[in-house]
């Protein structure tokens, strides 16, 4: 018995200053928390205003032409308000059945259509090329692919005008498509090398071992695995197609040839006092089946450019 109380007490002190340690730093552990919170609060602010500025800044030129849209003509200047006193669709039935609309209609669809198809696959065995075969001078022609687009489309308008004179190919939905591709391969071809640089090699090689050749390869593996990548590049090569506006303005002259852009520039100074209800409207129903598009294929686009800007 007498041997045991020294180490009963030595156990109970023990205890005691743990218990004492424990109870002096309870407090400290709170405040680490709470100071932990406050600055992830601050952070989570600073990320949100200019966030909410940007979405502000986006949003706000699409509500006032909606609202604009919704008016009749004298309303327009008699209420500045947002929100219109008579809200009427009579803009948006005037525009749907005019003929110009519709016609420019299917001509921006056909030739953003075309452009997309065109710029996909010219763009997926180049940039194929770039990311898997090892030759001299790769990283310098990469770069070089690049150059046209640091040229302002204003800036080859000439060219381009004589080019499609000489060639007789003038007023043609052909020369647009074609030249809408060449402006925007160097883009494509730039997000695909990095995005089949990311899929492992041993995936080919695999396939290679099996007796695949190289365009089942890039059919039948890399293609699918790249998806997301190509559908990134055929939504920004078709957006360009359909909001492009310069080079229609020079290549085309035929009023059955011409694309929603150019249709609403006509549509400016045409009379006296413009009617920007119907002007707004035509705006609103160029830019809503991009809107659509978008919307639909929004996961692949940011899937696609993530993974093509990580090599």
């Amino acid at each position: 018995m007498t041997d045991t109380l020294p180490q009963d007490e030595f156990l109970t002190e023990s205890l005691a200053e743990e218990a004492l340690k424990a109870s002096e730093g309870a407090p400290r552990e709170p405040r680490r928390t709470a100071g932990r919170r406050g600055k992830g609060i601050i952070r989570n602010i600073l990320i949100a205003i200019p966030l909410i500025a940007l979405v502000i800044w986006t949003v706000t030129p699409f509500f006032v032409t909606l609202s604009i849209s919704l008016k009749d003509r004298a309303e327009v200047f008699s209420d500045p308000s947002l929100i219109p006193a008579n809200p009427s669709l009579d803009a948006y039935a005037q525009v749907l059945a005019s003929e110009t609309f519709t016609t420019s209609f299917w001509n921006s669809v056909i030739v953003g259509v075309g452009t997309t198809l065109l710029t996909i696959v010219l763009a997926v065995p180049a940039a194929y090329a770039f990311a898997r075969f090892r030759f001299r001078g790769r990283h310098l022609l990469l770069l070089f692919t690049l150059l046209p687009r640091l040229v302002p489309s204003i800036g080859v308008m000439i060219p381009i005008y004589r080019l499609a004179v000489t060639t007789q190919m003038l007023d043609k939905r052909i020369t647009l498509i074609i030249v809408y591709t060449a402006m925007l391969l160097p883009l494509g071809v730039w997000l695909l090398v990095g995005f089949f640089q990311a899929i492992p090699r041993e995936i080919e090689e695999a396939a290679n071992v099996d007796g695949a050749s190289l365009w089942g390869r890039l059919r039948y593996i890399v293609g699918p695995l790249a998806a997301p990548a190509m559908i990134t590049v055929g939504v920004l090569a078709f957006r360009e197609a359909w909001n492009e506006f310069t080079l229609v303005l020079v290549l085309v002259n035929s009023p059955g040839k011409r694309t929603l852009p150019f249709e609403l520039y006509k549509m400016q100074g045409v009379e006296g006092i413009a009617d920007y209800p119907i002007e707004a409207a035509f705006t609103v129903l160029t830019i809503i089946p991009f809107i659509l598009v978008y919307t639909w294929v929004e996961k692949y686009v940011v899937a696609g450019i993530i993974s093509g800007s990580g090599k």
